[in-house]
C-alpha cells in the first residue's frame, strides 16, 4: 500500500481496511530500515496509527502538523514522500533523524530538543490569523516532552489567546490498562459524543458571555468541572482554556479518525489525549522501550544489537563507575539528571542509591537551580546532562550558580560531534558558553584515565562551580583504578607532552591525540614541534603556556568546539594580555551547523582531521619562512 502512494493527500480517500494495511506497511519498513541503520524506533512505532489517522482527516498539503522533537515521525516521513530515501536516514546526504525545514515542505518546524511544538504551533496559528489564511494547525507532543516547562508556558499563552489550535498529547508512558474494559469504553463514548459536547459547549458559552447572574455562572462552571472530572482526566487542561477530548486508543485508526473528525472544526484551543504504546508491533521494543528509544543496528528477529567491535571503554561507563565510587564513599553526594538517567550512566547507580539520584524530567533549568539550592545546605550535587541539552539552562547556570559561586559540579556527556543525530545534538558550544561566565571552571580530559582524575578533582573542589565535558565514544587509554589510587590532578595546570622550537600545538580533549599525530608528521619534515595538553579551558595554565610560547615562531590551538569564544579564543586573549605578537592558527568548528553524518565525516568537514590540520600548518609555515627543504605533501 505504501508503495502505491504518489501524494500524501491520496490517503484521505482510503477505506479503514486500506488505512490499516498502510499502517502495517509503515511499521514494517521502519523496522526493516532501522534494524540496519539504527535510529529512533520505539516512539516512531508507537505513533504509526496516529500518523495515518492525521493524514486521513487533515490535508497535509495545506494543514500544518508540528511534531515535538521528531522521535515519533518516521511514519510521517514515509507518508510525506520520503519512503524511497528512508534507508539513508542518519547518513551523510540522506534523511535527518529529526524533522528539518531544509529537508521537506511538510516539516513545518524543525526540532531535536523537546517541548517546542505547542509554542511553534501557536506562533504558526497566530500568523495564520494575522495573514488572513485558513488552514488547520496541529501540534503533536509526547515522548516525555510534556515534562518541559516550555510546553506549559505555551499552553498558558494558547488559552489566553483563545487561538484555534489542536494539541495532540501522545501519551506513551501511561499504562494502557486503565483504558481497557466496559467502563473505559463507556467513558470514551460519552466524552466524545455530540450530545455531551453540545451540553459542554452551551455551558462554556454561557460562562464566557456572562449573560447570567454570577451565582448561576459559578454553578455552571462547577457543573462543567464536575463533568470533566467524572468522565475524563482533562480538567487540568480545561483550566488552561482548552477543550479536552480523550482518552483515545492510539492504535485504533477507527477511533482516532472519529475523534479527529469531531475536533477538526471546533473553534478555540483543543487537546486530544491519545494513549499509545512505545515499540508497538515489535515485542522486544514493547518489553523494553527505553532500550529501543535510540538504537544501533539490531537483529530483526531477536531484537539483540548487532555485535560491534568496541575498542577500549566508553567514556560514559568510566564516568558512571567513578561516580558510583564517590557516592558509595560520601552520603552528601547526589546526582541530578534531566530525563537522561539511563544514557548518562546514572540509572544503575540509582539502584544502589535511590534517594540520591534525581531525574527531574525535561527541565534542565530546574535541574541546575535545584542543584544550586541543595549546595547551599552542604550537599554536593553533580548535574549530569548532555552538552547540547545544558544549553537550555544557560541563564540558570549564570544567574543562580555562577553569580553566587555555588559548588555545583557539571558533567557534560556528548561533548563535541555526535554523528548521525546531527546539528541538534552536537556538543560544540559548551566550551564557549561556559568559559564566558565568571567563576566557572572548565575541564576537558584527553582520555579515560585523565577523566577519572578530573572527576575526583571536581568532587573535592568546593570554591565554586566546576564543569567537565567528555565525548561520545570510547577511549583505549584507561586504567581501572579506585578513587584512592588516582594520581592527583593539580588545579588549573596543563600537561607538557613535548617541547619544540618552531611550532607549539595547544590542544584539549579529543584533539590532544590528533595534535601528537600532527606533530609527528611535521617533525618528519624537519620541524621542531611542542605539544601541550591544556586540560583546563578555564583557568588556563598561564605559566606553562607563556613559557613555551616564548620559544616558538608559530602557535596553533585545537579544540572540538566552535572557534568563536572557545579554547583558542582564550589563548588569543592571553597572548593579547601579555602583548605577545605571534601568528596563531585556530583549529575548531567553523561558524556553521554541521549536518548529520558519521563522526569521522563531521571531523573532516570541520577541518579537524589530522591531514587537514597538518596541511594548513605547512601552508602557514611556508608563507612565514619559505619552503622547508624536507617538506612533504600531506
Amino acid at each position: 500500500m505504501l508503495n502505491e502512494l504518489k501524494k500524501c493527500n491520496e490517503i484521505q480517500c482510503l477505506s479503514l481496511k486500506k488505512l490499516e494495511e498502510l499502517a502495517g506497511d509503515c511499521r514494517k519498513q521502519i523496522l526493516e530500515v532501522v534494524s540496519q541503520t539504527g535510529g529512533h524506533l520505539a516512539s516512531s512505532l508507537g505513533a504509526v496509527e496516529l500518523t495515518v489517522a492525521l493524514a486521513k482527516v487533515f490535508d497535509l498539503e495545506r494543514d500544518k502538523v508540528v511534531w515535538d522533537v521528531g522521535h515519533q515521525t518516521y511514519a510521517y516521513k514515509l507518508l510525506t514522500g520520503r519512503s524511497d530515501r528512508f534507508n539513508q536516514i542518519g547518513k551523510k546526504g540522506g534523511l535527518s533523524k529529526f524533522l528539518s525545514r531544509f529537508e521537506s515542505k511538510y516539516d513545518h518546524f524543525g526540532a531535536g530538543h523537546a517541548s517546542t511544538s505547542i509554542s511553534a504551533s501557536l506562533g504558526i496559528s497566530k500568523a495564520r490569523t494575522l495573514n488572513g489564511d485558513d488552514f488547520k494547525t496541529i501540534a503533536v507532543i509526547g515522548d516525555g516532552a510534556m515534562t518541559g516547562g516550555l510546553a506549559y508556558e505555551a499552553l498558558n499563552h494558547t488559552g489566553h489567546l483563545d487561538e484555534n489550535l489542536i494539541v495532540i498529547l501522545n501519551d506513551n508512558e501511561m499504562s494502557i490498562d486503565v483504558n481497557v474494559g466496559a467502563l473505559s469504553r463507556t467513558v470514551l463514548n460519552i466524552s466524545s459524543s455530540k450530545s455531551f459536547n453540545r451540553v459542554r459547549a452551551e455551558i462554556i458559552r454561557q460562562i464566557r458571555e456572562h449573560k447570567l447572574p454570577l451565582a448561576i455562572t459559578k454553578t455552571m462552571d462547577r457543573v462543567n468541572d464536575s463533568l470533566m472530572a467524572f468522565f475524563t482526566k482533562g480538567i487540568w487542561f480545561e483550566k488552561f482554556n482548552f477543550r479536552y477530548f480523550g482518552q483515545a486508543d492510539g492504535h485504533s485508526i477507527k477511533d482516532l479518525v472519529s475523534f479527529l473528525k469531531l475536533i477538526k472544526d471546533i473553534r478555540g484551543p483543543i487537546l486530544l489525549h491519545v494513549i499509545t504504546q512505545k515499540g508497538k508491533g515489535f515485542q522486544p521494543a514493547e518489553m523494553n522501550p527505553a532500550q529501543f528509544h535510540g538504537v544501533g543496528p539490531f537483529d530483526l528477529v531477536s531484537g539483540k544489537p548487532q555485535k560491534r567491535v568496541q575498542k577500549g571503554k566508553s567514556y560514559t561507563s568510566i564516568w558512571s563507575r567513578s561516580f558510583a565510587q564517590i557516592m558509595d564513599a560520601d552520603e552528601k553526594v547526589v546526582g541530578v539528571s534531566a530525563a537522561m538517567s539511563a544514557n548518562t550512566g546514572l540509572a544503575e547507580i540509582q539502584k544502589s542509591h535511590p534517594d540520591r539520584i534525581f531525574d527531574v524530567g525535561i527541565a534542565e533549568g530546574h535541574a541546575v537551580t535545584f542543584a544550586g539550592g541543595m549546595s547551599t545546605e552542604g550537599i554536593k550535587p553533580f548535574v549530569v546532562i548532555y552538552s547540547t541539552f545544558l544549553q537550555r539552562a544557560f541563564d540558570h547556570i549564570t544567574h543562580d550558580i555562577c553569580r553566587q559561586s555555588l559548588p555545583v559540579r557539571f558533567i557534560l556527556d556528548r561533548g563535541g560531534f555526535v554523528g548521525a543525530d546531527g546539528a541538534t545534538h552536537h556538543g560544540i558550544l559548551d566550551l564557549t558558553y561556559l568559559r564566558m561566565i565568571p567563576n566557572m571552571v572548565v575541564m576537558v580530559p584527553k582520555d579515560g584515565t585523565e577523566m577519572q582524575a578530573m572527576i575526583n578533582l571536581a568532587y573535592k573542589y568546593n570554591d565554586g562551580p566546576i564543569a567537565m565535558r567528555f565525548p561520545r565514544g570510547s577511549t583505549t587509554e584507561y586504567s581501572e583504578l579506585l578513587q584512592s589510587e588516582l594520581p592527583e590532578l593539580s588545579f588549573g595546570k596543563g600537561e607538557k607532552l613535548q617541547t619544540g622550537a618552531d611550532i607549539l600545538l595547544l590542544a584539549v580533549g579529543t584533539m590532544v591525540e590528533s595534535a601528537l599525530e600532527v606533530a609527528k608528521i611535521l617533525e618528519a619534515t624537519g620541524l621542531s614541534v611542542g605539544v601541550i595538553n591544556a586540560r583546563f579551558v578555564k583557568p588556563l595554565d598561564q605559566e606553562l603556556i607563556l613559557s613555551m610560547v616564548s620559544s616558538v615562531k608559530l602557535i596553533a590551538t585545537m579544540e572540538e568546539n566552535v572557534r568563536t569564544g572557545g579554547f583558542g579564543s582564550g589563548i588569543l586573549e592571553l597572548l593579547a594580555e601579555h602583548e605577545i605578537l605571534k601568528p596563531v592558527v585556530q583549529f575548531g568548528v567553523p561558524d556553521q551547523f554541521i549536518k548529520f553524518a558519521s563522526r569521522e565525516e563531521q571531523i573532516e568537514e570541520a577541518g579537524l582531521d589530522v591531514p587537514s590540520m597538518t596541511a594548513k600548518l605547512q601552508r602557514v609555515w611556508k608563507k612565514m619562512t619559505g619552503p622547508t627543504k624536507n617538506q612533504v605533501a600531506v
